[in-house]
């Protein structure tokens, strides 16, 4: 059984990409014959229940992984003496690890392989999105990957194409991961009339499951809502996620105050973060999800929706056409009027019958989508150790 580390490194941020990783180990653990064992690398400071469900048979804690910590300083003034990790390699050692996966790269002349995860480049497409010094951290790190891992991963055939572009000396080495998700715990969803009682909406809604970032485009579902309105039609959006963006910490009162602007405020009802139960209980009752996003690398809510057999609505970008979710209906993601349009469609067109058909449907087929998943995941390990 090959060894395959993932080391997640403490910040404030680390847990948006724990779903993924869920994902991912779950769908791993449930291949059959499988050749690779999971090993999970984290700081003393992460807490139990933000790793409770992994289903790893070893989670190994590390002071060395917690910036605040002196051990973490030593690490990094022997990795800028050696230009190597040297102590995180010697831990990977100790434990059997024999390939690094998604966590960065051990350095020049290491002899652990790194498979390194590039998961979008939204910093060459938007840059006005990044503060100079951000996007200029990001390239480097680009770069980095490039340099150092044995094998590039990407999540969607449109990102490897920006890779060509943007990085080609390591197109011939990139690999393209396409992430499924699990709707496994929409067994222990919160049920909706609880929802209800606790955010106070009535009736039918869509749902917008996004972080409140400016790419995100919630401005143009704003839009849609008071087209709506002047049309004398009022249709209701939840949207639920983080609602602070570091790159632009103003935006989510500004996107506030456009809803209030265009009376719209009561259609637009922002849940904020909640939790993983509460989140399959709002999509399962949804009408249609809404992803009006500028630019994805590959959308956790669109894989959600597949998954789970929903209905959803889509900004019309490459990586959205290229995850091709069952009825899904496309708009251009400037026009308020079309993606209007499409809620007034997809509203009045509910057919109890035929969604609880397709939810049978996607319940059916995640299984072998999620053994194909890992399958890929085994078979790029296998080459990079080959390798």
């Amino acid at each position: 059984m090959i060894r395959v580390a993932f080391i997640f490194e403490y910040n404030e941020g680390w847990l948006g990409g724990l779903n993924y990783f869920r994902n991912l180990i779950s769908a791993i653990d449930a291949l059959p014959d499988r050749e690779i064992e999971p090993v999970i690398f984290v700081s003393d400071k992460v807490a139990e229940q933000q790793l409770a469900g992994l289903p790893v048979k070893e989670i190994v804690r590390s002071s060395l992984l917690d910036p605040d910590s002196f051990a973490w300083r030593a690490r990094m003034f022997l990795r800028r003496v050696f230009t190597r990790d040297v102590l995180v390699e010697w831990v990977l050692r100790r434990h059997g690890v024999e390939v690094m996966s998604h966590s960065g790269f051990i350095g020049r002349g290491s002899s652990i392989p790194a498979i390194g995860w590039i998961p979008d480049f939204q910093h060459f497409h938007l840059p006005d999105f990044f503060r100079g010094d951000e996007r200029d951290t990001r390239i480097a790190q680009n770069r980095d990957v490039c340099t150092y891992c044995r094998c590039v991963l990407l999540s969607s055939y449109d990102a490897q194409k920006d890779l060509r572009d943007f990085f080609p000396e390591c197109f011939e080495r990139s690999r393209v991961l396409q992430f499924v998700a699990d709707a496994a715990f929409d067994v222990s969803r919160t049920n909706g009339e609880a929802l209800r009682q606790k955010y106070g909406y009535t009736g039918r809604y869509f749902l917008v499951p996004n972080q409140f970032w400016a790419h995100k485009n919630h401005r143009v579902v704003i839009e849609a809502l008071d087209v709506l309105r002047k049309r004398g039609q009022e249709l209701l959006v939840l949207a639920t996620g983080n609602t602070h963006d570091h790159r632009q910490p103003e935006f989510f009162a500004t996107l506030l105050d456009y809803a209030k602007e265009l009376n719209v405020e009561d259609r637009f009802r922002v849940l904020g973060m909640v939790s993983r139960q509460e989140l399959m209980g709002l999509m399962h009752d949804a009408v249609a999800l809404i992803n009006p996003s500028l630019f994805e690398g590959w959308s956790t809510g669109v894989e959600e929706a597949k998954s789970l057999g929903k209905r959803i609505i889509l900004s019309d970008i490459a990586v959205h056409r290229e995850q091709d979710p069952a009825g899904a209906i496309f708009f251009p993601p400037g026009d308020a009027h079309a993606l209007a349009d499409a809620m007034v469609e997809m509203y009045h067109t509910g057919d109890a019958v035929r969604d609880d058909a397709m939810m049978a449907r996607a319940k059916e087929a995640l299984p072998q989508r999620r053994r194909d998943f890992a399958a890929a995941y085994q078979d790029i390990v296998l080459g990079a150790v080959r390798l």
